[in-house]
Parts: C-alpha cells; sequence; structure tokens
C-alpha cells in the first residue's frame, strides 16, 4: 500500500481498541486534514482583524505548502514533495504545542527520502519525529521500512514491537512482526550454528594435543530449564 501523508490534529488521540480498515483509516487522515486547513484559516482570519501580516501569512503558507506537498508525494515528485516539507519545518513555530505538527513533517519527510533511496536519512528524520511525539506510530513505522532497507533487521523488528506496544491492533504492524520476527530468529540461528562450528575448530586444536576432540563432549539440554550440561565420554560421539 503506498504511503500516504498524515494530517495534522490538535492533539494526539489514544488509539482505538479495534483494528482500523485502510479505507478507515485514509477518511481519518481526510478529515483531520480538513479541520487543521479549516483551524489554519481562521488563525489567518483572525490575524487579519488583529492587524498583524506576519502572523497571517504564517497558516495560509502551511495550508498550501502541505497540499502542495501531498499532491506531489501522490504524483511521484519525492524530492519536491521533501523540499515543501523542510520549509514547513522552517516556518513550524518553536513551541511545544507545536510537536506534533513537527513530528508529523519529520515522518512525511522520511517517507520521501525513502522514497529517493536515502534510508539512512531517512531514518534520522523519523527518530526526530519520535522523540518530539514518543506514541507516533507511523514514525516507527517508516523507521523500521528504513531500516529494513538497509538490513538491520533486528533494529526494524524492535520498532515493530514498539508499534504494538502502542497499539497492538495495527494490521501492517502485525504482519511486520511475524515476518521480520522470523528472519531475525531464523538468522540468529544460523549465527549461532556457525559460532558453534568455529569454537569447536578452535577447541579441536587445543584438545588434539592431549589426545582428544570435542566430540567427547556432549552437550545435554535439560528440558525442564533449557539449559545445557557438558558431559565426558572416553569414547567420541558420532555424528
Amino acid at each position: 500500500m503506498a504511503d500516504r501523508f498524515e494530517i495534522l490534529e490538535e492533539t494526539v488521540h489514544m488509539p482505538e481498541k479495534k483494528p482500523v480498515t485502510d479505507e478507515e483509516d485514509e477518511l481519518n487522515e481526510l478529515v483531520e486534514e480538513l479541520s487543521i486547513e479549516t483551524k489554519d484559516v481562521k488563525l489567518a482570519s483572525q490575524a487579519k482583524e488583529e492587524g498583524n501580516e506576519c502572523v497571517k501569512q504564517r497558516p495560509i503558507m502551511h495550508v498550501l505548502m502541505l497540499a502542495s506537498a501531498r499532491r506531489f508525494f501522490k504524483d511521484g515528485r519525492y524530492l519536491d514533495a521533501y523540499d515543501l516539507y523542510s520549509k514547513a519545518l522552517r516556518l513550524c513555530p518553536s513551541e511545544d504545542e507545536y510537536a506534533y505538527n513537527k513530528a508529523v513533517y519529520f515522518s512525511n519527510r522520511a517517507a520521501c527520502l525513502l522514497h529517493l533511496g536515502r534510508p539512512d536519512e531517512s531514518i534520522e528524520d523519523c527518530t526526530m519525529a519520535i522523540e518530539l511525539s514518543p506514541k507516533y506510530v507511523k514514525a516507527y513505522m517508516r523507521r523500521s521500512q528504513a531500516y529494513e532497507k538497509i538490513d538491520k533487521l533486528e533494529e526494524a523488528l524492535k520498532d515493530v514491537k514498539s508499534v504494538l506496544e502502542i497499539d497492538p491492533t495495527i494490521p501492517s504492524a502485525i504482519e511486520a512482526d511475524k515476518r521480520l520476527g522470523a528472519i531475525v530468529h531464523e538468522r540468529q540461528e544460523k549465527m549461532k550454528a556457525e559460532m558453534l562450528d568455529k569454537l569447536k575448530g578452535f577447541g579441536n586444536t587445543i584438545l588434539g594435543k592431549f589426545g582428544l576432540s570435542t566430540d567427547n563432549f556432549q552437550m545435554v539440554q535439560d528440558p525442564s530449564t533449557g539449559s545445557y550440561n557438558i558431559n565426558f565420554s572416553q569414547t567420541p560421539s558420532k555424528p
């Protein structure tokens, strides 16, 4: 499913307990988009009445930039969308009440970077978004995708699990958790086997000086605890 840009909302809402379908998610974003743009227009109108030309222009500029950025992204003009979100970040007020707004800008810019083949920079932007809004699940999901692009699957899986801690009903996170979990487990088992083979080779080099080999030692797993015991045998075990 193609990435969609988030639309700003006044507060960070707690996640619903039931799964949200793609259609519902898209509708929610559209509603939030209209509410924020309406809010910005009201702010501009208020500023006009107060005679503040500088403040008056800022909300209108945000409305135009966000609308253009969404259109550019939809049309595959990712660099143009990136530039507009960079401008939005520069114009965004620094007060804490705008932290979520900036988190959305960083996350959306990260999506552009991901499509531009710049996953490392995408990770940096997602990290900024998460620092600004620690429960912003889409920033975690995008960072997970970026980590996967550079084959850092353990980090990608960790971000997915963070999403599920915030909202365990997100379908894309559930799917990614299963998929990445299986791949990471397989890699870990392979690395474990390779390490044991190397240790075995090293052990045989040392034990060979005493007429022994690692085959003289058997690892027996305790089914109740999962730990291993090492038993010595004068007769080497047969593979």
